[in-house]
């Protein structure tokens, strides 16, 4: 496994030292994802912040009519995850599904809040990635 493209990621914001790269590198998992397989499906609960490393990804919601309705689309070097689902624990009302062969790191909930106690900078470096994401969102309603 390498997690080199998700290092690379975070030291845009803020160094990495080496002994962080290991707590990195034991709660990071990586997966390879087929074309149309999905990482969530709706009714179940979010349980991975997903880093895409090769590949693209949607998410989206189905309306009562059955239309799709695409929230998010993600490529390499970006996040994906239904952020509501994952914190709060409760069935997400979205999918996420490979629009290609892909390549992914994930990081569950509880690696990720070790993460954050034993990386105090990694609780930053999402703050600031969250915050992107929202303005991203606001400027594709806009």
């Amino acid at each position: 496994m390498t997690i080199q493209p998700l290092i690379d990621h975070f030291e845009t914001y803020l160094p990495v030292s080496e002994s962080d790269k290991v707590f990195l590198e034991c709660r990071v998992i990586q997966r390879s994802v087929k074309r149309r397989q999905f990482l969530l499906q709706e009714g179940f609960p979010c349980k991975h912040y997903t880093f895409i490393i090769s590949g693209c990804f949607k998410m989206f919601g189905v309306d009562s009519k059955g239309t799709e309705h695409n929230i998010q689309f993600a490529i390499e070097n970006d996040w994906i995850t239904d952020i509501g689902s994952f914190h709060s624990g409760k069935p997400s009302k979205l999918f996420i599904e490979a629009i290609e062969p892909s390549v992914i790191l994930q990081i569950e909930q509880q690696d990720l809040y070790f993460l954050y106690t034993n990386i105090p900078k990694l609780n930053r470096i999402f703050k600031v990635i969250i915050e992107n994401k929202y303005v991203e969102l606001q400027n594709r309603v806009l």
